[in-house]
C-alpha cells in the first residue's frame, strides 16, 4: 500500500469510526498532517460506494467529476453532482455525500491557507475568492471545452505531485490559483439570471444570521423579518438556490449541533435542550425523535 492509498484508507476509517459524533471533525480525527493533497475520485471510491457522514475540515476542497454521479450536501446546499460538475466545499463547512455511482471518475484537491503562506504567497491571494464562501452556490455544470480546461489543470497538479523529490510547491500554488480564478469565472458564468446578486446577498445574510441565532431562534419568521421578507418568500428562495428550504436549513443546523453535544459532552439532556433554545425538554425530545427515530437519551447510549 503506497502513501496515497494509506491516507485514503485512514480517511475512510476516520469517517466510519467517528460517524456517530453527529459531525466528524477531521481536524481532530484524521491522523495525518498536510497542507496540500490531490487524489482521483476513482481511488477514493475504490472498492466502495462510500457514503460520507456529515464532516468538516480546515481544508478547502475543489472537486471535479469527469463521469459518474453522487448526491452531496455542502453547508445549506443540497445537490447532485453528475458528469462535468465542478464543485467546492469551503473550509470548515459541514458536508456529506452518498449514492456515488460505481463509474465515478474525477479529482479532489485539498489545500489550506498555510500551503500558500509557506510558498511565498500572502493569504490575500485566496481570501477574496468568492467560490470559497459558504454562502455561494458551490457547484456548476461545465460544457466540454470548459471541462477539458479544468481537467488539464488537475492533471498538471497530479503530474507535479508525482515528482516527489523535485516537487515544486510554488508551481502547485500557482496552479491552484489558476484553478480558483477559472472557477470564479465559471461559477459567475453558470449562475442563474435576473437578481442573482441580490439573492446571493440574501443567502449570505441568512447564513450569517443563522450562525448567530440558531440556538435561540428556530422560526423562519424571525429570519424573514431580519431580512425584510415574507417567510414564504424566504423559504422558497432558499429552497430554489440551495435545494433545502430555510426551515430545513435551521432544523439541520440544530440537529447536527445537538448530535455533536450528545456525543462529545456529558451535559445533561435538559441543559442541551436549553442550550439549543428549547424551553420544554419534552418538545426537544419530540423534535429529535422526528429526525433520528431515537430519543436524545437513547441516541447517547447507543455509542456509550
Amino acid at each position: 500500500m503506497n502513501d496515497d492509498e494509506y491516507r485514503i484508507s485512514e480517511f475512510k476509517k476516520a469517517l466510519r469510526q467517528y460517524s456517530e459524533e453527529g459531525v466528524v471533525d477531521l481536524d481532530k480525527n484524521y491522523p495525518f498532517k498536510f497542507n496540500f493533497q490531490i487524489h482521483r475520485y476513482e481511488d477514493v471510491l475504490l472498492n466502495s460506494r462510500m457514503s460520507a457522514p456529515p464532516n468538516r475540515w480546515s481544508f478547502h476542497r475543489l472537486c471535479f467529476l469527469k463521469q459518474g454521479e453522487g448526491e452531496l450536501i455542502s453547508g445549506i446546499y443540497k445537490f447532485k453532482a453528475t458528469r462535468n460538475t465542478f464543485f467546492v466545499i469551503p473550509s470548515r463547512v459541514i458536508s456529506s455525500s452518498k449514492n456515488w455511482s460505481s463509474d465515478t471518475k474525477g479529482y479532489v484537491l485539498l489545500f489550506n491557507v498555510d500551503f500558500f503562506l509557506q510558498n511565498n504567497f500572502t493569504h490575500q491571494f485566496i481570501a477574496n475568492k468568492k467560490i470559497l464562501s459558504s454562502s455561494i452556490k458551490p457547484y456548476v455544470n461545465l460544457n466540454e471545452e470548459q471541462a477539458e480546461e479544468i481537467t488539464r489543470i488537475f492533471e498538471n497538479l497530479l503530474a507535479e505531485k508525482k515528482r516527489k523529490e523535485n516537487i515544486n510547491n510554488e508551481l502547485i500554488a500557482v496552479k491552484i490559483l489558476e484553478l480558483l480564478i477559472m472557477g470564479e469565472r465559471l461559477f459567475e458564468h453558470g449562475s442563474d439570471g435576473d437578481g442573482n446578486l441580490i439573492n446571493v446577498e440574501i443567502i449570505k445574510r441568512f447564513v450569517d444570521l443563522m450562525d448567530i441565532h440558531f440556538t435561540k431562534e428556530h422560526s423562519v419568521r424571525f429570519y424573514a423579518e431580519q431580512l425584510s421578507m415574507h417567510p414564504n418568500h424566504l423559504n422558497a428562495l432558499i429552497k430554489k438556490h440551495t435545494g433545502i428550504s430555510a426551515k430545513e436549513s435551521i432544523q439541520n443546523k440544530i440537529l447536527l449541533e445537538t448530535k455533536y453535544l450528545l456525543h462529545s459532552t456529558k451535559l445533561p439532556i435538559k441543559q442541551i435542550s436549553n442550550q439549543m433554545g428549547f424551553n420544554d425538554p419534552n418538545y426537544f425530545t419530540t423534535f429529535f425523535k422526528r429526525f433520528e427515530d431515537l430519543s436524545p437519551v437513547n441516541y447517547r447510549s447507543s455509542f456509550a
